[in-house]
This record gives C-alpha cells, structure tokens and sequence, in this order.
C-alpha cells in the first residue's frame, strides 16, 4: 500500500508540474513552429504524425532483450533531432524524444518494467561531451511513467571506438566486455536499457548481457530511433 501511495504521489507531483510548465511556456513544435502538443510535447499533431516510424517487425541480432520498443528510423527529422541532441547539446530534444518513447512504450500492453537504466558513455566520452544523451532521454521517459531511474548502474569499463566506423564483427568484438554493473541486483528485477540509436545493437547487446550477468531478471530495450544497415550512422560536425 504504502509503495503504491508513493507511486500515485510520484504521478500526480509530474502530473502538476507539466501542467504548470506548459501553462507558463506553451509547447511549440520544433519543426514547423505550430502550437505543440500537452505534455508539454514540442511537436504538433500532424509532425508527430509524419514521423519516419519503423517496421513493426524489424529484427535485431539477438534475443538478449524480452521486449524491443524501437519507434522510428533513423530518417528525417528524427536524425536531425537526435544528432543535435548528441553532438550540438540540444538537450531540450531529450524531453521531446524520452517523453514520446515513454508514451510509445504505453501502447505495449505489458506491464512496465521496475528499472530505467541508460546506456552510459566511458567517462573520457562523458568529460569530453558533458552529458550523456542515452541518460538525459532515460530521465525523461522515467519521469512520464514515474518509474525509478538508475543511471551509475551500469558503467562503460573501457573505451571503445566509435561503432560508426566498423563492420558488424568488429562493432561486436569492440564493445564485447565493455560493461559492468557496480553492484548486484536483488530480486531479479525487469530493466529497461534507453539509448538514442542503434544500427546493429551490438553495444546495446552488450550492456543488456552485462545487466543480466548483474542480477537482472530481464531486459528491455528502449531507442529512439534504428539506423539501416545499408549506410553507417553519419556523424554531425562536432
């Protein structure tokens, strides 16, 4: 009773405070400049509409994860969004892209899981950007469906080179081993790994089996966003 008092004090403080927001400053879509949508959501109704969205049954090269919420392609104007999160620090695009995932994951009617962890860059990376993007989206999808968020969970133990550059077996063998979690996890709990894109999802496989090694009864991953295979991920100009 008293965790679910918690909960409903937890949804209800968001619930105010988006309201509150978006009474103060009304959303405006990012992409055309209309009036966006309560939440506060930067969007209006007809980009939302347009976004590229993915396959329903796009596949992925592993069945690590219980569950895959993947929305869109990596196209315009996801990409233009997601790379002026990662490189430009557009961090407003976090709440945008983490509170849409959140809302996406909704439509799936099975029941969400007990733990938000991001993808977390190696502190090299995190120095050098300032931010994680996996982790500003995982705060934000966390907060929409008030669930706990846990982001020194998981750590990148070594650097890695960038995936962009690398084929398939390479992608794997760079960021094989490269994560662990910093404790053990209790009671096998269902955790939900965010990242911005993947392409093969060879380091989100990776994290996903680093989460299980730890204690995690299963995971599910959320990413905004998949890139084809045909092309590599293009880089924006730092």
């Amino acid at each position: 009773m008293a965790r679910r008092l918690v909960t409903l004090g937890a949804t209800l403080g968001a619930t105010l405070r988006s309201a509150l927001g978006t009474a103060l400053a009304p959303p405006c879509c990012v992409l055309c400049d209309r009036p966006g949508l309560p939440g506060p959501i930067d969007l209006c109704g007809d980009c939302l509409a347009e976004l590229p969205r993915a396959p329903a049954d796009a596949p992925f090269d592993t069945e690590i994860f219980e569950r895959v919420c993947c929305p869109w392609r990596f196209e315009f104007p996801v990409d233009a969004l997601v790379r002026a999160l990662k490189f430009h620090g557009e961090r407003a695009h976090a709440r945008l892209l983490g509170t849409l995932l959140a809302r996406e994951r909704l439509r799936c009617a099975a029941p969400l899981p007990d733990l938000v962890v991001p993808v977390p860059l190696h502190a090299l990376r995190l120095r050098e950007r300032g931010y994680n993007q996996a982790a500003e989206l995982a705060r934000f999808a966390a907060r929409e469906l008030s669930l706990p968020l846990d982001r020194s969970l998981l750590a990148r133990q070594r650097a890695t080179r960038e995936q962009s550059h690398l084929h398939l077996l390479e992608r794997r063998r760079n960021v094989s081993g490269a994560f662990v979690t910093a404790r053990v996890l209790h009671g096998a709990p269902r955790v939900a790994l965010v990242d911005d894109v993947v392409t093969t999802g060879s380091t989100v496989a990776a994290a996903a089996a680093a989460l299980l090694a730890g204690g995690a009864g299963a995971v599910e991953l959320w990413v905004v966003a998949r890139a084809s295979r045909r092309g590599r991920v293009r880089r924006a100009e730092p």
